[in-house]
């Protein structure tokens, strides 16, 4: 029986939120879950990730895992209060402790364990999670930061921020610890699925998210089968360089390395500290 999948597009962040229900049990996950925050103000909101356990509830599923592509600097995750509010797993690539004992004391967050137990879930390279008549399969995104995943149910494959709509190419390769080479090699592995495996990417700005295999090796403007490695090394440093830093790095990172908790208000300054995260 084949998985029903939503999708809920985060209007601010363009990351896309997943649940994805097995029918046969009621048994659900949910992918990259976001968290509503202001940067100006430090206000966080949680009605977005509310409006999904709202349906969760309506169709009285099951939440089981809360699976996470990798530790995000474009939004903020909401896994915690999904956590929370459902008790379901919180899972992330078994590599995010090495992201951990790089980020956790530069953000001066000594309330992080660094080997990974404020996750619920360490998955490692193929290793399978379980959801009712379900199985979904972990593949390690070593060009990401440490600890990125996607993850494959079917003919399924949640992409993150790696493989992105063929419009819009891949993600970015210049938050520190991630490398470009490594981003080609895992997007190629991706390529050799079968043609019709559907592409569902964690970020999208476009009108038209989904994709296939196919549509991917034909189009994608930085990963088509005419991009070699070289050449895709060269597109994807030139264009890294006039991004802005992410406008919620310093708030995103901090939450993801506590598993999405959010940390303690301060006696007196920004919650959330600006730090550069070329830097880190």
């Amino acid at each position: 029986m084949q998985p029903e999948i939503t999708a809920y597009r985060h209007p601010a962040t363009g990351t896309v939120t997943y649940l994805i229900v097995d029918p046969a049990t009621f048994l659900c996950a949910i992918v990259d879950p976001v968290l509503d925050f202001d940067p100006a103000s430090e206000a966080v909101d949680t009605s977005f990730i509310d409006k999904i356990i709202a349906d969760i509830r309506a169709k009285d599923l099951g939440p089981t895992w809360i699976l996470e592509t990798g530790l995000h600097a474009g939004h903020v995750s909401a896994a915690g209060h999904l956590k929370y509010e459902t008790g379901a797993s919180v899972c992330i690539g078994a590599k995010v402790v090495e992201s951990l004992k790089r980020l956790a004391p530069k953000f001066g967050e000594t309330m992080v364990d660094l080997d990974g137990w404020d996750f619920d879930k360490l998955a490692k390279d193929g290793e399978p999670l379980p959801m009712g008549g379900l199985q979904i399969s972990t593949i390690a995104v070593t060009g990401r930061l440490p600890g990125a995943v996607a993850y494959k149910l079917g003919d399924v494959l949640f992409t993150g921020d790696l493989l992105l709509a063929p419009a819009e190419g891949a993600g970015r390769c210049d938050v520190p610890g991630a490398d470009p080479g490594k981003a080609w090699d895992d997007a190629r592995k991706f390529l050799k699925l079968p043609p019709q495996t559907r592409i569902l990417p964690g970020v999208c700005a476009g009108e038209t998210c989904e994709s296939t295999v196919a549509e991917e090796k034909a189009a994608n403007i930085q990963l088509n089968d005419k991009i070699d490695r070289l050449d895709f090394i060269a597109l994807r440093t030139a264009a890294d360089a006039i991004l802005p830093d992410p406008v919620l790095a310093s708030a995103a990172l901090r939450v993801a390395i506590r598993s999405g908790k959010l940390p303690s208000e301060p006696d007196s300054g920004p919650r959330f500290p600006v730090v550069d995260i070329t830097r880190l």
